[in-house]
């Protein structure tokens, strides 16, 4: 197994438990197999380590181009010049710093990162693009409106609802929305703050620190400011 396989197993426990009862299953067979039965038992009994073997790669293959479907709908706000460049693998890289630093694990925290990655897509909606991309400052009905857009653009694309539902509720008041809601929308609005051409971590972290309990959720931006800090992620 590459370590690509790997990954994909750690990013998804309820995969890594059936591939292992499976696994198990088909060496303790294979065992009981050569023991009890001939010699010409052995390949029988090895069928069913050879068929999770392909579903596995197959499920591989699934999760791989899933993956590279959602990167490639995530670029569409940059090719169409609606948000800046690399602005949200930025995002997403932020979020998925400031979950695990929050214990988010395994396929929780891929769906974060995923969502975050698709956190703009409902600004292709927009007649004209906003300046930088930036939603930060827009008010809260037409955040809103773009989220919305965004969660049936997700949901549509086939992201799933886990992630969709995110998308949607980024915009929402932070107490009225779950954690990975809220670490996208910190996460997008640090990015929005200190954009790569005019940084300025100091000054985006105390924005974001001024209306913790408010607009933002205070362990987020806590989580966030000691990432920034240690220079996790710019």
């Amino acid at each position: 197994m590459n370590w690509s396989a790997l990954r994909l197993l750690r990013a998804d426990p309820p995969a890594a438990t059936a591939l292992a009862l499976a696994v198990a299953g088909g060496v303790a067979a294979l065992v009981l197999g050569t023991v009890y039965a001939r010699w010409w038992a052995a390949p029988l009994f090895s069928a069913p380590l050879l068929m999770t073997a392909l579903v596995f790669r197959r499920y591989a293959a699934v999760r791989a181009t899933y993956r590279q479907t959602i990167r490639a709908l995530a670029r569409a706000t940059e090719v169409a010049g609606y948000t800046p460049e690399g602005h949200a693998q930025r995002v997403a890289a932020l979020a998925r710093a400031t979950g695990r630093a929050l214990r988010v694990r395994g396929h929780r925290l891929t769906a974060l990162e995923y969502a975050a990655l698709l956190h703009d897509i409902g600004q292709l909606s927009l007649f004209e693009p906003l300046p930088d991309g930036a939603t930060v400052a827009l008010p809260a009905a037409r955040r809103r409106a773009i989220a919305a857009l965004g969660a049936t653009v997700a949901r549509e694309a086939g992201a799933g609802e886990t992630i969709a539902h995110t998308v949607e509720l980024q915009a929402e008041p932070y107490r009225e929305q779950p954690l990975a809601a809220r670490i996208v929308r910190t996460a997008n609005a640090y990015a929005d703050l200190a954009p790569p051409h005019r940084p300025c971590a100091e000054r985006a972290l105390s924005a974001l620190e001024r209306e913790a309990g408010t607009e933002y959720d205070p362990e987020v931006v806590r989580a966030l400011a000691q990432i920034v800090s240690r220079g996790a992620v710019a």
